[in-house]
């Protein structure tokens, strides 16, 4: 349509003439859902209605008749509010307008569908009738006190009788012939008049009463289904959309196919209101439980379970389309849809609750707004959060949801969820905090709830918080793990320290951090990190390098290091247990990195007077002077070199002297490396044990000295290969020969400085010699600790990988280099790439050994091998004569070998260079043959006892790579064990002999050459330190084979071994990392040996003489020693105590334990806490025996509770509460997981007795209140410290105890609890009741729903008004508690035979609660409930309709009520086949009225007789005869479970109109018709 000119926009769009503004065109009613763009929480039924714009005015009505509506404010459907049933119309509804009475004020509120949707009104047709509104009508089709004018009436007939007369509803009673008054009036008139009178009135009243009375049975039928179309379905659906289409239509046609899911999303996809939804789905709902019905009880559960999980697919297919579109509206409208339902009781309420719950835990963060959204709805919270078993589990899915937000470093986009969260918490914390008590992750819990209150700046907050971690650490059971010294900052320090992943890079930065955030005092982190690296419970000298790279850290960050260190050594607490030449050594790392200002110490040195110079050196006090003699000079300024050249001037480490020694101590060197210091004779040869005797400011010095030269060893090579073939780079190369570095490297590792090592391996990373750089590699991997610690391991295995790569490209790399890197690749676990390139390689060097030969080497062997000669020239021959050998004949040439490599050895020669290639050479001629022959041969030689070839030949089969130490190691256990059948000295020997070859040692081989010595103590030192733990074990078994072949030499040789270095630093290692480990080793070998192992680690100077004391006295002086540090050793030594020899003669055992508890004792009065951790760390066995202890000395000692009225007052002054406390910390600290039946099934019954003696002297209590004269009762304070204790043992084996036990038990537990916790006394102490609520909600969590339902079954009056209760037993009232069928008893004679038996009566009132879990009394879902009551209500129909049929046999007043049979004639309605009564008849009748009205005046009205009273068990009532008075007679009315069938209340049904079609007997309520 085109504009025109000159007309007004306003008149062209809408049509007509008149100007008016535009206004928004009112469409028709959509498809989709039209909601707020939010979505509303409170999910209430009311939706706000939608608002247009301001601007937009008033449109004047079309012309013509409008339709016809009862108000002048226009309504949308989707605002129709949900009414109860029956629906009440609302009162003074205004009467309809008159047509063309349409106020223009109300037009712009009035919401019209105007017809095409254009704004342009199309021309009036003619002769077609305009459609009239139905009125509002009640059920049964009465209208609302007016009907519509439809043109058809009686008063639109025009007729000559209706003109004149007019219309009237007055009625024409066609047999009054006269007026009543004489008839009446003579009887009223007298004394019993007004009596007469209010007996007519209230027969009246009656009468009315009765005949508006539903009496007829209901006549309720689900609405039909039928099978549609699909257009006719869809149709339909639209229709039901339509607010304007009577649902009393649609009922007759419900399509068949709509239900579950499909049903749903039907009502969203069509915007059906939620009034009209829950009608469809309880119409589906009817049909299809009738359907299931066939299927018994369990078709109905069945039915009834999957619908409510079709709802929840319904839910979480809409929460899944969140921001998809108009998901806003959608969610709106299905959060509400499935919030009816659950409001209706139409779905299984606990199925669905535990899906929300299990919805809001599994859910990811980006739907967690919507999860929270429908757990804050009002009906779910209150359900969920009304007991403890759902409570929790909410409790622990909102903050494991808050600890996956706060672990985020972003919280930005999750800042409104997140507070839509911690909102949700705190309502949680603030209505029902008992569902945070979580104990057992509390640990982990505990941090988020701290978090939130510090977010959350409110002193409320932070209270209720506070609060309820008091309350969770009250319940909190103390173990192994969680023992209150295992979280002192110390502690903590040492535990990170000493859980340093060395196998990689060490991230200085974070350990930093790490220890800082546990201690922020700078003076105390430092003097924490200087007693762990000086300690001497820890071994490795990579503790100096990572302390010192802490404390560089710390420096940079801006602590003072010098004040930290000096505080420390002033302190002098690591002299007792500590090394002080790591702590020198520490400071002098920190002066030659310029951390440690060594002249400020000079200063104070001289300040404070402790330069003395008479002081021994070796005492510790004289620290102060000894720190200035292990201190690097390079670097110093003159003026620092000079004051302490002052210092020391006289003593005997002067200046002078140490210029002296150092000179003498560089001649020496540069002799034995002439090349390198450019010497050419070296003919004098030096005792180089002299180097020891150094200071080590001298090894310092010669440190650095060594350095500098190796660096300047090195020439500008310009062809240097690269890892690109077709490149080359000029760089210098280092010139050191292997030779030069192994000499270097022994001074370097005899001098302790293994940070020069590191930049001299730098160094000769740059070498282009295979075997310097296998050596190379050998040292890295040798100190890989060290230079992880020193932050260096990395760049240099980095160099020498890339020249490995660099050298592969130019020439074939040499074996030694291959097996080496090989070896540090696996270690540090390489890249792939690597790993592959130095198999490729090796694999590579194995064909190329591979010789072509025309014959076995065996062709010409014989003459050689007869000959005996063990040249070298002759084994060379043997090597070189073929390329197979049979296995007989590597054995042969195996000894050969190995008695050549003797003879060097014996003549002290230092040429064994082929010795290493000749195995390697033989193992390529059959590698499994090799093995196999060595493995022989090493049997053979242990056997023997010719250890000495092994001792000689084992280095350099190792170092070469033809045998791995394991497999001594192996072949050694399997002699030990053949030794053990037969134990003698001999073998004994040859086992201690094995076992010193495979213990690491620092002095090396002198039978192979140094690069295969140096390898082989690698391979020493890692299976010492292999985690799989069979050194020790093989220690273990030789110990055992000495104490079987025991002889005083065999002794004396056993405690030298356990008491080596070596042997102590695997046990140290191992009992740090497993401090049970020890324990496992003794059950195999003689206890007393490991115990001299033990006395050496606990006290290494011997000063306190352990193996001279008792077993007692060595238990109380361990925990004396007791430390952060040392509390491994310690237990494994008290673990020692109680399995050793020693403590099994006589009863001594018990002894021990009693030592132990006084140490325990004496540890919790003084407060040791170490003493105490070290109790909490002991081994399972001994922990219960010790817990058992003091478990049975607090049972005893409570056991006047369980006689508390024959115990004498002089019997509570022999226990104290104080005792019992101690007895509660060691059962804190011995606190296991192991389940013992045999305590718990008599601790149990214990503890009943006891809280039952408990609750009996609160009782007590109460009555000492009123009658004070009974002074034995304790006070409620004294009976709390009991109580507590008794608590405490409950909660430590509530897991256990409660799972073992039986119901009645559990039953029994519970119900004293509960009783303890409703005393009324313990109003006036909330303190003490709020700790019994919460130890009965942890013990709740245990309890199955049995006991539960038996406990509010038998304590059900008592708990019935207690909340606590409730929430902790998960009850909660029926929905149809309230409700009841009261019923008179019948007698049973006038019952007849062919009448349905009474339903039985309950024995008594049911109990207000229930337990909703529990299906035996109270089915599950709201569907069974409905089936019981469908069953009663089939049979109380039946009887109505019974006694209906009989009352028919009555011939004149089939419809009178037996009371009502005394009224007069007149009074009552006469039927219209009955004569009229004669006046004679209506005489007789007035004087038997005047005769009743004398009656009533002493009886009270029939309507009060008539009501039902409602006390039960008061007399029965006896039969009437007809016609007679009713008499005042007690009624007996007993109370029947009523239950409201909810799938059948609908606001419409398909049934009569005019009948009672309700799906309830409306007569049971008295309903009247309307």
């Amino acid at each position: 349509m085109t504009s025109r000119p000159g007309i007004h926009e306003t008149l062209h769009n809408r049509g007509h003439g008149i100007g008016a503004v535009p206004r928004a065109q009112v469409p028709r009613r959509p498809s989709k859902p039209i909601q707020p763009q939010c979505i509303d929480p409170t999910l209430e039924d009311e939706r706000r209605p939608i608002h247009h714009a301001a601007n937009e005015a008033a449109r004047p009505p079309p012309r013509g008749r409008p339709l016809l509506f009862y108000s002048t404010i226009a309504s949308h459907g989707t605002e129709l509010p949900m009414h109860p049933f029956p629906y009440q119309p609302a009162a003074n509804l205004p009467a309809p307008p008159r047509p063309g009475s349409v106020h223009l004020r109300d037009a712009s509120q009035q919401r019209r569908i105007l017809p095409g949707g254009t704004g342009v009104k199309d021309a009036p047709k003619l002769g077609t009738p305009e459609v009239v509104v139905p009125p509002v009508k009640f059920p049964g089709g009465k209208a609302a006190d007016l009907f519509p004018w439809t043109g058809a009436n009686p008063e639109d007939t025009l007729s000559e009788a209706l003109v004149k007369a007019g219309v009237n509803n007055k009625p024409q009673i066609m047999n009054e012939s006269n007026t009543a008054r004489p008839s009446l009036w003579p009887n009223l008139k007298g004394q019993p008049g007004l009596s007469t009178l209010s007996t007519l009135f209230v027969a009246v009243l009656e009468k009315r009463q009765q005949t508006g009375r539903l009496q007829i049975p209901n006549t309720f039928k689900p609405p039909p289904r039928l099978t549609l179309r699909d257009s006719t379905r869809e149709q339909w659906l639209h229709d039901l959309a339509n607010p304007a289409t009577g649902l009393r239509r649609l009922s007759r046609t419900i399509p068949h196919g709509l239900t579950g899911k499909v049903l749903l999303e039907q009502c969203l996809n069509k915007n059906i209101p939620l009034p009209r939804a829950l009608w469809l789905a309880k119409c589906v709902g009817i049909n299809e439980l009738r359907a299931h019905k066939r299927k018994g009880q369990a078709g109905t559960v069945t039915w009834g379970r999957g619908w409510t999980s079709s709802v929840e697919q319904f839910l979480d297919g809409v929460i899944g389309t969140i921001g998809q579109g108009d998901w806003k509206p959608r969610i709106t409208y299905a959060l509400q849809l499935a919030t009816h339902l659950y409001k209706e009781h139409l779905l299984d309420d606990d199925h669905f609750l535990d899906w929300i719950v299990n919805g809001l835990d599994t859910c990811p963060s980006e739907r967690l707004f919507i999860w929270l959204l429908v757990v804050s709805v009002s009906h779910y919270w209150t359900d969920i959060t009304c007991c403890r078993r759902r409570g929790k589990r909410l409790a622990e899915s909102l903050l494991a949801q808050l600890e996956k937000i706060y672990r985020l470093e972003d919280l930005n986009p999750y800042l409104a969820v997140l507070q839509y969260l911690e909102n949700t918490l705190v309502r949680l914390l603030a209505t029902r905090p008992a569902c945070l008590l979580l104990p057992a992750t509390w640990t982990r819990h505990g941090p988020l709830m701290q978090k939130l209150a510090e977010r959350r700046v409110h002193p409320q907050i932070t209270q209720a918080v506070k609060r309820l971690e008091a309350r969770n650490n009250r319940l909190l059971e103390s173990s192994k793990n969680t023992s209150p010294t295992a979280q002192t900052p110390a502690g903590r320090i040492y535990r990170v320290l000493d859980s340093v992943d060395y196998n990689n890079p060490v991230r200085i930065e974070d350990l930093s951090f790490d220890c800082m955030e546990i201690i922020t005092d700078a003076i105390r982190l430092i003097g924490t990190l200087l007693q762990w690296s000086c300690s001497c419970y820890r071994g490795g000298v990579h503790r100096i390098y990572l302390a010192t790279r802490l404390l560089r850290r710390w420096s940079h960050l801006g602590a003072d290091v010098y004040d930290g260190v000096i505080s420390y050594l002033r302190d002098m607490s690591w002299v007792a247990t500590g090394d002080p030449s790591i702590l020198f050594k520490i400071v002098a790392e920190l002066v030659r990195s310029k951390t440690f200002a060594i002249g400020r110490y000079l200063q104070w040195l001289i300040a404070t007077g402790s330069a003395g110079h008479n002081m021994d050196m070796s005492l510790p006090n004289s620290w102060p002077l000894r720190l200035i003699t292990e201190i690097p000079l390079n670097g110093l300024p003159d003026q620092i070199r000079t004051l302490r050249s002052t210092l020391l001037r006289g003593t005997a480490h002067a200046s002078e002297m140490e210029e002296r020694a150092r000179g003498y101590a560089e001649h020496m060197i540069s002799q034995t490396l002439p090349a390198l210091f450019g010497l050419y004779s070296t003919t004098t040869r030096f005792n180089e044990a002299e180097l020891d005797k150094l200071s080590p400011t001298v090894k310092l010095e010669l440190g650095i000295w060594l350095r500098q030269h190796v660096a300047q060893y090195a020439e500008v090579n310009q062809h240097v290969p690269t890892k690109d073939p077709s490149v080359e780079e000029t760089a210098a190369i280092s010139l050191l020969t292997p030779f030069d570095f192994h000499t270097i490297r022994s001074y370097l590792e005899r001098f302790g400085d293994l940070a020069i090592l590191a930049d001299v391996v730098g160094i000769v990373t740059s070498s282009l010699d295979s075997s310097v750089l296998a050596c190379a590699a050998d040292t890295i991997n040798y100190h890989t600790k060290a230079f992880r610690a020193l932050g260096a391991f990395d760049p240099l295995f980095a160099r020498i990988a890339s020249r490995y790569a660099a050298l592969r490209t130019v020439r074939f790399p040499e074996r030694e280099l291959l097996l080496s890197l090989a070896s540090l690749a696996r270690m540090v676990q390489a890249d792939g790439q690597l790993s592959q390139l130095l198999s490729h390689d090796l694999s590579r060097l194995d064909q190329k050994n591979s010789l072509a030969a025309c014959s076995p080497a065996s062709d010409n062997m014989g003459e050689v091998l007869q000959t005996g000669s063990y040249s070298d020239d002759e084994i060379e021959r043997i090597l070189s004569s073929g390329t197979s050998m049979d296995q007989q004949l590597m054995a042969r040439v195996l000894r050969k070998i190995v008695g050549n490599l003797e003879e060097h050895s014996v003549k002290g020669s230092l040429h064994f260079s082929h010795h290493h290639g000749w195995f390697h050479r033989l193992r390529s001629f059959d590698e499994p043959a090799f093995d196999m022959v060595v493995n022989e041969w090493l049997v053979l030689s242990l056997m023997a006892q010719r250890t000495n070839a092994l001792r000689v030949a084992l280095p350099t089969l190792v170092g070469s790579g033809c045998m791995a130490l394991t497999t001594f190691l192996d072949t050694m256990r399997a002699c030990v064990a053949k030794f053990k059948t037969n134990p003698s000295e001999h073998g004994f020997q040859a086992a201690l002999e094995g076992m010193q070859i495979l213990l690491h040692s620092e002095v090396f081989a002198q039978s192979c050459l140094p690069q295969d010595a140096y390898r082989y103590r690698l391979e020493q030192r890692k299976l010492c330190l292999d985690a799989d733990g069979s050194i020790p074990q093989c220690i273990s078994e030789v110990v055992g084979l000495g104490s079987m072949a025991y002889s005083q030499n065999t002794h004396v040789q056993l405690l030298n071994l356990l008491s080596s270095e070596p042997v102590t630093s695997i046990l140290k290692s191992r009992i740090i990392s497993n401090p049970t480990c020890l324990s496992k080793l003794s059950r195999e070998a003689s206890g007393r040996y490991f115990k001299s192992s033990l006395d050496t680690l606990l006290d290494p100077n011997g000063g306190l003489r352990l193996a001279e004391k008792t077993p007692e006295q060595q238990v109380l002086a361990v925990f004396a020693l007791a430390s952060e540090l040392s509390l491994p050793i310690c237990q494994a030594a008290i673990e020692q105590i109680f399995a050793s020899d020693t403590a099994v003669p006589g009863n001594s055992n018990d002894a021990l334990s009693a030592a132990l508890l006084s140490a325990i004792k004496t540890a919790v009065e003084e407060g040791q806490l170490s003493g105490l951790e070290l109790l909490a760390s002991l081994d399972a066995a001994l922990t219960d025996q010790i817990r058992h202890h003091a478990e049975r000395e607090i049972i005893n000692a409570s056991a006047f509770f369980t006689g508390l009225a024959s115990t004498k007052a002089e019997e509570f002054e022999e226990v104290s509460p104080e005792i019992v406390q101690k007895y509660l910390t060691v059962i804190d600290l011995t606190s296991s997981k192991r389940i013992d039946t045999t305590e718990q099934s008599v601790m149990l019954p214990a503890l009943i007795d006891r809280f039952k003696g408990i609750a009996q002297a609160l009782d007590d209590n109460e009555t000492v209140d009123k009658q004070p004269s009974r002074a034995n009762s304790l006070s409620v304070v004294e009976l709390y410290a009991w109580l507590n204790a008794l608590l405490r043992l409950t909660i430590s084996h509530a897991p256990t105890m409660l799972h073992n036990a039986t119901h009645p038990h559990q039953t029994s537990l519970m119900s004293v609890m509960t009783a303890l916790l409703t005393h009324p006394l313990l109003d006036l102490h909330p303190t003490i009741a709020e700790h019994i609520f919460d130890v009965t909600v942890l013990l709740s969590d245990y309890i199955s729903d049995d006991v539960r339902f038996n406990i509010a079954r038998l304590d059900g009056p008592r708990i019935a008004n207690d909340a606590r209760c409730l929430f902790i037993l998960a009850v909660i009232a029926p929905v149809d508690g309230w409700l009841v069928l009261a019923k008179p008893v019948n007698p049973p004679p006038v019952q007849p035979s062919s009448l349905p038996p009474t339903p039985a009566p309950l024995p008594s009132q049911p109990s207000p609660y229930q337990s909703p879990q529990i299906s035996a009394t109270t089915p599950a879902a709201p569907q069974q409930r409905y089936f019981n009551q469908q069953q009663q209500r089939q049979q109380q129909m039946q009887m109505q309709a019974q006694q209906a049929q009989h009352m028919r046999t009555y011939p004149q007043y089939p419809h009178q009520h037996p009371q009502n049979k005394m009224l007069p004639a007149q009074l009552q309605r006469t039927p219209s086949n009955q004569p009229s009564p004669s006046p004679l008849q209506q005489m007789q009748h007035m004087q038997h009225m005047q005769g009743l009205a004398q009656q009533r005046a002493t009886q009270p009205s029939p309507v009060y007789s008539q009501r039902p009273t409602p006390a039960v068990g008061q007399g029965a009532m006896g039969s009437q005869a007809p016609g007679k008075l009713q008499i005042k007679q007690e009624r007996e009315v007993r109370q029947y479970p009523f239950v409201q069938p909810r799938w059948e209340i609908l606001a419409e049904s398909s049934g009569n109109p005019h009948a009672n079609e309700t799906a309830i007997n409306l007569s049971l309520f008295g309903a009247r018709k309307v």
